[in-house]
C-alpha cells in the first residue's frame, strides 16, 4: 500500500511538472517553425506570453492542491523570461522587454518583502518561544526554503547573509552562559585582514595589467575580485555576531562559522569531547570545520557515536564523524555539553 501510494504521489507530481515543461518545449519548436518565419511579430507575442504567463499560470493550476510551495511558479516565470530571450529575435522582443523592464521588477521587489516580513516573523516567533538558536542567517534559511527550491534558498541565503552582515547589524553582541565565542584567540580575524589586504593589492595590480589586453575581462575579474572581498569581510563581522551554542533546552549543540559554516549536533549522538590542539590525523578521519582550512587552529575535537553532516557555504553539506573547531573558553564549552550529555 505504501509503494502504491508513493507511486501516484511520484505520477502526481511528475504530471506537476511535465507539462508545463512539455509547453515550453512546444514554444521552442514552434519558435524555429517554418510558421513563425512567415508570422514572425505576431508569434513572437503569442509565445512570449505563453512562456511568461500561461505555462507559469497552467504550472500553478497543477500545484494548487498539492503540498509543493506555489512561490515555485516564479522558477516557472524567471525560466520562461530566459527562454524568450534566446528563442525570439531581438526585433521581436517588444512584450518580453516591457516584462524584463516592469513586470520582473515588481515581482523581484515582492519577493524581497516576503523575504523580509517572513523573516522578521520567524525571528519574533522564535523568540517569542525563547528560542536561543535561531538568528538572522538561519531565519533567513527558512524563509528562504519557503520560497524557492533546497539549493536555490541556500545561495539567496547565503548572498542575503552577506549583504546583511556586511552593512547592517552594527550592534553590540552580548553573549549569553551557553554562548561561545571562536574569533578571540584564534586569530582568525587578523587572517580575515590579512587575506583582505593581499586581494586588493592583486586585484589593482591585475586590472592594470589586463586592462592592455581586455577592457571587459579586467573589469570581469575586478568585480569578481572586490565581491570576494566583500565575501571576506562579511564573514569576519558574521563571526563575531554568531557564536557557537550550547542549547539544552532544545538538546543540540549548534557550532558556527560565521554564516559560512552551521553544524547542528544532537546531544544524543555526541561520544565525547577532548581539547586538543595537535596536528589531525593524515587520514582525514578528523573533519576541520573551518572552511580556511589549516590556516584557522582549531583547540577541540567533537567525537561522535554516528555519521552527522554539516552545512558549508551555499548550502553545500560535509560528512564527518569527528570534527575539529576553535573555542575560546575552551575548558568551559568541553564541561558545559559533558554536563548536558552525561558524557
Amino acid at each position: 500500500m505504501r509503494f502504491i501510494k508513493n507511486g501516484n504521489l511520484f505520477k502526481s507530481y511528475f504530471i506537476s511538472f511535465s507539462i508545463p515543461l512539455l509547453m515550453i518545449v512546444s514554444m521552442i519548436v514552434l519558435s524555429q517553425s517554418s510558421l513563425f518565419f512567415k508570422h514572425p511579430r505576431e508569434l513572437s507575442i503569442g509565445i512570449t506570453l505563453d512562456l511568461v504567463l500561461t505555462i507559469p499560470l497552467v504550472y500553478f493550476l497543477l500545484i494548487r492542491k498539492k503540498k509543493i510551495s506555489k512561490t515555485t511558479v516564479v522558477s516557472f516565470f524567471g525560466f520562461g523570461i530566459l527562454v524568450a530571450s534566446f528563442i525570439i529575435p531581438k526585433d521581436y522582443q517588444t512584450v518580453l522587454s516591457i516584462v524584463k523592464k516592469v513586470v520582473f521588477p515588481i515581482i523581484e521587489l515582492g519577493i524581497l518583502a516576503f523575504l523580509f516580513i517572513k523573516t522578521r516573523s520567524i525571528v519574533l516567533k522564535f523568540r517569542k518561544n525563547r528560542n536561543e538558536s535561531i538568528d538572522f542567517f538561519t531565519a533567513i534559511e527558512l524563509a528562504s526554503k519557503e520560497v524557492f527550491p533546497k539549493r536555490v534558498a541556500a545561495l539567496i541565503a547565503t548572498e542575503a547573509a552577506m549583504i546583511y552582515y556586511l552593512l547592517f547589524d552594527w550592534k553590540k553582541q552580548h553573549l549569553q552562559q551557553n554562548e561561545f565565542t571562536n574569533y578571540k584567540e584564534s586569530g582568525v580575524l587578523a587572517l580575515l585582514l590579512g587575506i583582505v589586504l593581499v586581494l586588493l593589492i592583486e586585484t589593482f595590480a591585475l586590472h592594470i595589467f589586463l586592462l592592455k589586453w581586455s577592457v571587459v575581462v579586467a573589469w570581469v575579474l575586478t568585480f569578481l575580485s572586490v565581491y570576494t572581498i566583500l565575501q571576506f569581510i562579511s564573514l569576519a563581522k558574521s563571526m563575531t555576531k554568531r557564536p557557537h551554542l550550547v542549547d539544552a533546552e532544545n538538546n543540540k549543540l549548534i557550532l558556527r562559522y560565521g554564516f559560512f559554516a552551521e553544524a547542528v549536533v544532537p546531544f544524543q549522538l555526541i561520544k565525547g569531547l577532548e581539547v586538543s590542539s595537535k596536528d589531525l590525523p593524515e587520514n582525514k578521519s578528523v573533519t576541520r570545520f573551518s572552511p580556511l582550512g589549516e590556516l584557522v587552529p582549531h583547540n577541540i575535537i567533537l567525537h561522535l557515536k554516528e555519521e552527522n553532516k554539516f552545512v558549508s557555504l551555499y548550502g553545500f553539506t560535509k560528512k564527518y564523524t569527528s570534527l575539529a573547531f576553535f573555542v575560546d573558553n575552551k575548558l568551559e564549552f568541553k564541561k558545559m555539553v559533558e554536563e548536558n550529555c552525561n558524557v
